[in-house]
C-alpha cells in the first residue's frame, strides 16, 4: 500500500511539473529609435526555474514590419534553464512597434498535456523615423535657406566670390581658380562669400484624398523630414506644423529628435491643416497634395512675416526616390490644371510653387532654385 502510494504521489508530481515553471524574459534593441533600412542589433533573453524535469517549447513570434523572422528552442529542462539570441532589427516603414513577446509551452515527461506559461517578459518599444535621403546640400541652403547678405559665419554661396587665395590642402577640385593660377605660378581657389542663414519652419498638410492617403503621407514625411536633416547639418533653428500640432523654433541634435518622432507617427486627415504664423524672418516650406483654399491663405499670410515661402505640391501624392525608375506622364489632370492656376496667383504675390510630379526625382528638383524651375 506504501509503495502504491509512493508511485501515485511521484506520478502525480510528474504529471504537475508544468505548473511549477516560473520564468522571465526580455527583448531588446541596442537603439530604440531608428531609420528604415538602417539595421541594428538586438537580444532576447529567457530564463526559467523548473524544480522538476519538463520539456519546454518556446517560441519568438515574427514582426514583419521589424524584419523579424519566428524563432524558437526546445529543450528538456530542470533546475534552471535559459535561452538566449541575437537578432537583427531592420524595420521597414516608420512608425512605432513593439518588439514580438515569446511564447512558452511546458509538456510533462509522459507528453500526453501541454500547458502555456505565463512569462513576465519585457519589450522594447522601436520607434522608426520617416525614410531619408541626403539632399543636395549647398543648392537646397542657398534656394531655401539663405537670405541674402553677406555675413561672416553664415552659409558658402557657390554663386558669389569674394575673391582668391592660396591652395591649401582639402579644397575641392570645383574651387580651383585657373586664371588666377596661371597668373601667379602657383595654385589658387576661390574664396567664396558667406551669406546670412535663416530659420526653417517646415509645415506638412495632412489632408489626403481616397486611396492616395497613405502614399501621399509617406512621401511627404520622407521629404518633411529630408529637410529639416539638411537644415540641422547647418546649425540652423527648425520648426514644424502638421495637423494641430506646432512645435517651437529651436536647435539642436535633440529638437531634431523630437520633430523627426513626431514625423514618424503622423497620419492621414479629412480636413486641411491650418498654416501657422511663422516667426519673422524665417523660411518656410510647405508641403501640400492639393492647395486647397486654406492652404492657398495660409501662404499667402505667411509670406508677410517670412523671409521667403515655398509651397511643395504633390498632386500624385508621391514621387521618385532614389533608386526608382518612372514612366512618362502625358497631359494634364484636372488637379493638376487647377494647381497651375493658383500657382501663377501664388507666385503674383511672392510665393514661390514647385509641382511634384510622380515621375519627377526629387533630388534633381532641388539641384537649381524653385524660382528658375518650369513645369513640364
Amino acid at each position: 500500500m506504501v509503495a502504491l502510494a509512493l508511485t501515485l504521489g511521484l506520478l502525480a508530481l510528474i504529471v504537475s511539473a508544468p505548473l511549477w515553471v516560473r520564468g522571465s524574459g526580455r527583448f531588446f534593441v541596442a537603439h530604440k529609435r531608428l531609420f528604415p533600412g538602417r539595421g541594428v542589433k538586438g537580444g532576447l533573453e529567457v530564463s526559467f526555474t523548473c524544480p522538476l524535469p519538463v520539456f519546454l517549447r518556446a517560441e519568438r513570434e515574427s514582426a514583419t514590419s521589424l524584419s523579424l523572422l519566428p524563432g524558437g528552442r526546445r529543450a528538456l529542462a530542470w533546475c534552471r534553464w535559459a535561452w538566449q539570441e541575437t537578432v537583427d532589427c531592420n524595420p521597414r516603414r516608420r512608425g512605432k512597434y513593439l518588439l514580438p513577446k515569446v511564447r512558452v509551452s511546458a509538456r510533462y515527461l509522459l507528453g500526453l498535456w501541454e500547458r502555456e506559461v505565463v512569462v513576465p517578459f519585457i519589450q522594447d518599444e522601436v520607434l522608426v523615423y520617416p525614410f531619408t535621403f541626403e539632399m543636395p546640400a549647398p543648392n537646397l541652403l542657398l534656394t531655401l535657406l539663405a537670405d541674402g547678405p553677406e555675413t561672416a559665419g553664415g552659409i558658402e554661396d557657390p554663386a558669389r566670390v569674394a575673391g582668391v587665395r592660396d591652395y591649401l590642402p582639402g579644397d575641392p577640385v570645383n574651387r580651383f581658380h585657373w586664371k588666377a593660377t596661371a597668373r601667379q605660378g602657383h595654385p589658387m581657389v576661390k574664396e567664396l562669400a558667406r551669406v546670412r542663414s535663416s530659420s526653417l519652419w517646415v509645415h506638412l498638410d495632412l489632408q489626403t484624398f481616397e486611396s492616395r492617403s497613405t502614399v501621399y503621407v509617406e512621401h511627404a514625411a520622407s521629404l518633411a523630414g529630408g529637410l529639416l536633416l539638411a537644415a540641422e547639418k547647418e546649425s540652423l533653428a527648425l520648426g514644424l506644423s502638421c495637423g494641430t500640432y506646432q512645435s517651437e523654433m529651436s536647435r539642436g541634435p535633440r529638437h531634431l529628435a523630437r520633430l523627426l518622432a513626431l514625423l514618424a507617427m503622423v497620419q492621414g486627415e479629412a480636413d486641411p491643416s491650418l498654416v501657422p504664423a511663422p516667426p519673422p524672418g524665417a523660411s518656410m516650406i510647405l508641403i501640400t497634395q492639393e492647395a486647397s483654399p486654406s492652404i492657398v491663405e495660409g501662404a499667402l499670410k505667411a509670406r508677410v512675416r517670412a523671409s521667403r515661402v515655398q509651397l511643395v505640391l504633390l498632386p500624385e501624392g508621391f514621387y521618385l526616390l532614389p533608386g526608382e525608375k518612372g514612366r512618362p506622364m502625358f497631359g494634364k489632370t484636372e488637379g493638376v490644371l487647377r494647381l497651375l492656376k493658383k500657382r501663377l496667383l501664388l507666385q503674383a504675390e511672392g510665393v514661390d510653387v514647385k509641382i511634384v510630379r510622380g515621375n519627377d526625382r526629387l533630388l534633381q528638383f532641388f539641384a537649381r532654385p524653385f524660382s528658375s524651375m518650369t513645369y513640364h
